[in-house]
């Protein structure tokens, strides 16, 4: 028989307070969110994505398989934004340039307004 620690829903196990590191990675989901914000936060978009797709409903095997694939399609989207957003912003920069002022200023001087909008689209990357 199982003690009152360690029942799954024991008054000890709903009042704990998970670190974040459980709360993303664990296989079981904390019932109460981290005391960070940024955990808390990542805690309520892993339920949503949880109780969306029905992950609660999965054994432990099928759970861990899906969440491995989450993750390593969430690190290559975010990889890949990385690595092609500033080759992007250029190319944002110089279109800018061509639609606004023409095709004579693709090396010049381009005035105020172009470097504002340049200026301002490649501070967002």
């Amino acid at each position: 028989m199982l003690s009152a620690e360690k029942a799954a829903l024991s008054p000890l196990t709903w009042r704990r307070v998970p670190s974040t590191l459980v709360a993303l990675f664990g296989i079981t989901v904390p019932y109460q969110p981290p005391n960070s914000l940024l955990g808390a936060f990542l805690w309520r978009k892993r339920m949503l994505i949880e109780c969306t797709f029905g992950l609660t409903v999965l054994e432990s095997w099928e759970k861990a398989l899906l969440l491995c694939l989450i993750y390593l399609i969430l690190t290559l989207i975010i990889t890949g934004l990385y690595k092609y957003a500033p080759q992007y912003a250029v190319f944002v920069k110089q279109r800018t340039a061509y639609y606004l002022f023409g095709p004579q200023f693709q090396g010049g001087d381009r005035g105020e307004v172009a470097e504002w909008v340049v200026r301002n689209i490649t501070e967002a990357f």
